[in-house]
């Protein structure tokens, strides 16, 4: 008897701990009770900062009148580039690349143009993005003076956009509101009122072109993290 009365009386002390136990873990819950939300910030703007390399190659059988070439053609850039308003401080004229074919062992002879082959490249950095557009768009005007520009991807024009710091704290305060009303929205559906922010956390700033071909416009993005308190 006193066996089967302890054996009740542990089954009663475990029914009552749990029952103890499942009280306290809702209760902690209940006054604990949170939402983790997403907001998102989008916002398109124009570049500040063009940078473009545009390379060409020329051939000569003599060193110095290659150097006279290259020197004769740089000044021909520097002045088409100078019509669309670009100055010599946005210009860097990048030491050029000379290849002496006359070391290949491995090239006939016969079929040889030139002893000498360089590649010269130009460097414009510009925020006047405009400019740049324009001069990158007629650079044919230079096929009449002997200068083929090379067309490769690495010489296209490259748009950046630097003023971050001034557009992010809106765009923070932007994803932070929508987070809330995603918060709000949740809230509702579940009976319940969105409280106090109980942690925030900011994702990385993205910054991609608007669309194919729109190099010149970006779309910045951003998303926050947001947990907000839930109360009844």
């Amino acid at each position: 008897m006193s066996s089967k009365f302890n054996y009740i009386t542990i089954s009663i002390s475990l029914i009552l701990s749990s029952i103890i136990l499942a009280f306290g873990i809702s209760k902690i819950s209940q006054d604990n009770r949170t939402v983790s939300v997403r907001g998102l910030a989008e916002q398109e703007v124009d570049a500040d900062l063009a940078v473009w390399k545009m390379s060409y190659s020329i051939g000569q059988n003599d060193l110095s009148l290659l150097q006279k070439n290259l020197d004769s053609n740089n000044k021909i850039i520097i002045d088409f580039l100078n019509q669309y308003n670009l100055s010599q401080e946005e210009i860097s004229v990048l030491a050029p690349e000379i290849n002496d074919v006359t070391t290949n062992i491995y090239l006939d002879t016969t079929r040889r143009a030139f002893n000498y082959v360089a590649k010269q490249s130009i460097l414009i950095r510009s925020s006047k993005i405009q400019n740049v557009m324009e001069a990158s768009k007629n650079t044919t005007e230079l096929l009449g003076k002997g200068i083929a520009i090379s067309s490769d991807y690495d010489n296209k024009v490259n748009y950046y956009f630097n003023g971050l710091n001034q557009i992010k704290p809106k765009m923070i305060e932007e994803a932070t509101k929508n987070a809330r009303v995603a918060a709000e929205q949740f809230a509702r559906d579940s009976g319940s009122k969105v409280g106090k922010i109980q942690t925030a956390s900011q994702g990385l700033f993205s910054i991609e072109n608007a669309a194919p071909g729109l190099d010149y416009k970006k779309n910045v993005r951003v998303v926050t993290t947001v947990v907000y308190s839930l109360k009844d």
